[in-house]
């Protein structure tokens, strides 16, 4: 296992560890296994920062095409009933939360929408290889082959 990777999950059981001692429950993390190195980590910068970023990512996308890309915000999903497609994405606030930017995430693996996903407007981590699509003539981000983490409420 590579040091990075070693890193990773060491940081993320002691995130894990802090959280369970702030609540007085040890929390569920729903997770995958590691991607390859995030070229990119967005999780752990202030809002104003991530927006920031994300808005250069959309307005100039071929800069990080191919990059690993790690954000964390909200998760949001949009059900186009007509063209029978399911739209999952992470949502990034600004630091005022009067706007947002999101990024589309196709999960890794089988997953069954809405059983396996989390609630919206759940805090999500995704990691992710980024891309772009066009549909309508519009140009979009999209994280592939992304993991996805949230912490569960205790119930599932």
């Amino acid at each position: 296992m590579s040091r990075i990777r070693i890193l990773a999950l060491g940081l993320l059981i002691c995130l894990m560890a802090g959280c369970a001692a702030a609540s007085g429950e040890a929390p569920i993390v729903t997770a995958e296994p590691a991607m390859p190195p995030v070229d990119l980590d967005l999780s752990g910068l202030s809002g104003t920062v991530v927006y920031a970023q994300v808005f250069n990512m959309t307005m100039d996308p071929d800069a990080y095409i191919g990059k690993v890309i790690r954000l964390s915000g909200w998760y949001s999903v949009y059900e186009d009933e007509e063209r029978g497609v399911v739209y999952h994405a992470c949502v990034i606030p600004d630091a005022t939360a009067c706007c947002a930017q999101g990024i589309e995430f196709l999960w890794r693996g089988e997953h069954l929408w809405p059983e396996d996903y989390p609630e919206p407007g759940e805090d999500i981590m995704v990691t992710g290889r980024l891309t772009t699509y066009e549909e309508d003539g519009y140009q979009y981000l999209l994280l592939t082959d992304a993991s996805l983490a949230w912490v569960l409420d205790g119930e599932g």
